[in-house]
């Protein structure tokens, strides 16, 4: 097995373009990176013998972490013969185990029944007790919606709400909700799909032409219930066009001790080797998000290709996030769980 460690170097940081956030100060704002990034090599059966490392040759992309019932709990995109897969760890040493609990076998009357596959779950849980499900299905006659769906445990089997929670037709449709609890509002995010709809970049189904489509990260703020929306969305981050294929995409948010908020999100096209994980600063958590990072790309070096979809743990230490073991695998090539451990400044986070 493989350990990795390493932060972005001031180099980097200055070659970065100026925040779009007036607050936003670069030489003010930390410098972010991973630790202990762990390659496991597979073996014979479902367990892994490092809480760190990719999951045993399985596919599990867009996976999300949350601390529930006793143990840690991960979930990925329709695959492994589930809707939902889900995983569990009893503590960050003693690695995974792919549960035979299926956490969302209905996803709801309103998905199309000829397109089941559920992409990017979230899980929270609410003040009540109720964990609730954030996910992206193809909404019958319609394009990607976000839905919801609840349950008393964190394996579920999760129960869907009839109709989706989030839609946007005129933009592209919506996928990759992430769910937030700054400890006195409930947020959720998500992506606007605006490259389904075609222009310029290479991640859209047809032939690429015209200029970049608009993909923006959304916020909007929730009843504490965690489905009830609330105000009206803000746009809080966008694509740069050429410079990241025009895609932005799976958001996850943080707030570090300095008091500014971290987006972290996936730049460039899902199926390409640029595929990457960055991040951004705001002082306000529905605010502009500038001064932008990378925090793990191909281009780095480190045996990990075309990572993306990270989710962080509420404690802001552990990382969970998808990539593939070799290169130019495309759209077809696995997509494995890796864990990590978030560093600021160079220093891991502290329970």
């Amino acid at each position: 097995m493989r350990s990795l460690a390493f932060t972005l170097g001031a180099s980097l940081a200055a070659s970065l373009p100026a925040s779009a956030n007036p607050h936003d100060k670069r030489e003010q704002l930390p410098v972010l990176g991973l630790a202990n990034i762990t390659r496991a090599e597979p073996s014979s059966g479902l367990r892994s013998r490092m809480f760190s490392g990719p999951f045993l040759g399985v596919d599990f992309p867009d996976p999300s972490i949350i601390w529930g019932d006793g143990s840690w709990k991960a979930y990925g995109t329709s695959s492994n013969g589930k809707v939902i897969p889900v995983a569990t760890a009893t503590d960050p040493a003693s690695g995974w185990t792919l549960s035979s609990q299926d956490a969302l076998p209905n996803p709801g009357s309103w998905v199309d029944p000829n397109d089941r596959g559920i992409w990017a779950p979230d899980v929270q849980k609410n003040d009540a007790g109720t964990y609730v499900m954030y996910y992206t299905a193809h909404q019958s006659g319609g394009n990607h919606c976000i839905g919801v769906a609840t349950s008393r445990t964190a394996l579920g089997p999760f129960t869907p709400q009839s109709s989706p929670l989030v839609c946007d037709a005129a933009g592209g449709g919506v996928i990759d909700p992430s769910g937030y609890d700054d400890g006195v509002n409930r947020w959720i995010l998500w992506k606007v799909d605006g490259n389904s709809l075609g222009g310029a970049t290479t991640c859209q189904g047809g032939k690429p032409s015209g200029a970049y489509k608009s993909t923006p990260i959304k916020i909007q703020r929730m009843a504490r219930d965690a489905t009830t929306l609330l105000d009206s969305p803000k746009t809080i981050l966008d694509n740069q066009g050429a410079a990241n294929d025009g895609v932005v995409e799976a958001p996850s948010l943080y707030k570090i001790g300095d008091g500014n908020f971290v987006l972290f999100y996936s730049a460039h096209c899902y199926a390409g080797d640029d595929y990457d994980i960055e991040y951004a600063f705001s002082s306000t958590i529905d605010g502009s998000y500038g001064s932008r990072g990378v925090l793990l790309r191909t281009a780095d070096n480190k045996g990990v290709f075309a990572p993306g979809g990270l989710d962080i743990d509420p404690n802001g230490r552990t990382v969970v996030f998808h990539g593939r073991l070799a290169a130019n695998q495309g759209g077809g090539g696995k997509r494995e769980l890796y864990t990590a451990e978030l560093t600021i400044n160079g220093h891991s986070i502290s329970y």
